[in-house]
């Protein structure tokens, strides 16, 4: 009779992750002619069980249009993927992903909504004296 070991789920997305997060903001900042892309600050890199699929987090300042870099990003896919693919990092070259990051935007809506909490309560406070 044979054991059979059971697979434990090991971080190695998250770190291929993490690695990959690392070499594309390089290579946004330093590698890309477009300076639309020197705007772009990377959150974080999901990627798939099987390392084929990752999506790619990003934040922009405020006074720069998230579309332009939307469609700059799209743009530069092929160059980002020969660069990614030059430091021999995967075996098999998984889709990359841009996506806006929603953390932020979620964050600044909170904020506001307790803003706006805020001075209704005040405004209770003031109503009660």
């Amino acid at each position: 009779m044979r054991l059979v070991k059971h697979k434990t789920p090991t971080g190695r997305p998250h770190r291929v992750a993490e690695l990959l997060r690392e070499r594309l903001a390089l290579i946004l900042l330093f590698k890309c002619a477009d300076p639309r892309l020197k705007e772009v600050t990377l959150t974080e890199v999901e990627m798939s069980p099987d390392l084929r699929q990752a999506k790619v987090f990003y934040v922009t300042r405020e006074n720069v249009d998230r579309d332009l870099v939307q469609i700059a990003l799209d743009k530069a896919q092929g160059f980002i993927k020969a660069e990614v693919a030059r430091e021999n990092l995967f075996r098999l070259m998984p889709e990359f992903h841009f996506l806006p990051d929603p953390g932020l935007d979620r964050a600044a809506r909170v904020e506001e909504l307790l803003k706006e909490a805020g001075v209704a309560a005040d405004s209770m406070k003031e109503d009660d004296t």
